[in-house]
């Protein structure tokens, strides 16, 4: 087990990170979204403890989440289970998304792409692009989108240009990319870029469809 993913165990293992009435806040903005384009099926790449698998689940959609941290996942199967929901959910790596092509109308990513070095980012994305179906939606929140200066609000290793590891705090471990706009953008380009805005965390909040 790498150190990323012990550092999610770890964080698990004490329990729910996430209160499950607490989605992000954009959440019944993509609902409506959704439902106005007759979505059915959505990934939750990086569902953690399943706040937003609950969401979507209570809606009627087919959600289907994806974790690399077994105990997160077995938080969020049990609190699913409490409220009378199930979802498939699987342990694996972002980077190797274990559905086949075109299988999703929608993928929401809310603070995980940045979770690897830029290598393993683009690995995600191409694996994005290949479960989505044409005209799919893809949702993705970053930390910053502004230039490298808030890493010096970080403690840690920076193992690459834009990319820190954490020595310190929940995330020790957990490798951080800090992108520029034009950077992420040029990553994110095999996509449409359809709305953009920022939440009340100052995160950057950008909505796509799969050419």
């Amino acid at each position: 087990m790498d150190n990323e993913v012990m550092s999610w165990e770890k964080l698990y293992s004490k329990g729910p990170f996430f209160n499950l009435e607490s989605p992000h806040e954009e959440v019944e903005f993509l609902h409506e979204l959704f439902k106005k384009n007759n979505v059915e099926t959505i990934l939750d790449l990086g569902c953690g403890d399943g706040r937003h698998l609950y969401y979507f689940s209570k809606l009627g959609y087919r959600i289907y989440g994806l974790d690399n941290a077994r105990t997160g996942l077995c938080l969020a199967q049990e609190r699913l289970a409490q409220v009378g929901l199930a979802t498939e959910l699987v342990c694996a790596d972002m980077t190797a998304i274990p559905w086949h092509d075109e299988f999703f109308g929608a993928v929401i990513v809310i603070q995980v792409i940045y979770h690897n070095p830029i290598e393993g980012i683009r690995r995600t994305i191409e694996e994005i692009h290949r479960v989505l179906k044409p005209g799919g939606w893809l949702f993705v929140t970053v930390s910053t989108c502004k230039p490298l200066g808030p890493m010096r609000y970080y403690s840690g290793v920076e193992i690459e240009p834009g990319t820190m590891v954490m020595d310190e705090g929940p995330d020790k471990g957990v490798p951080h990319h800090f992108f520029t706009m034009p950077e992420l953008l040029d990553e994110l380009s095999r996509f449409a870029l359809i709305d953009l805005r920022w939440d009340s965390y100052s995160g950057a909040c950008l909505l796509f469809r799969r050419r």
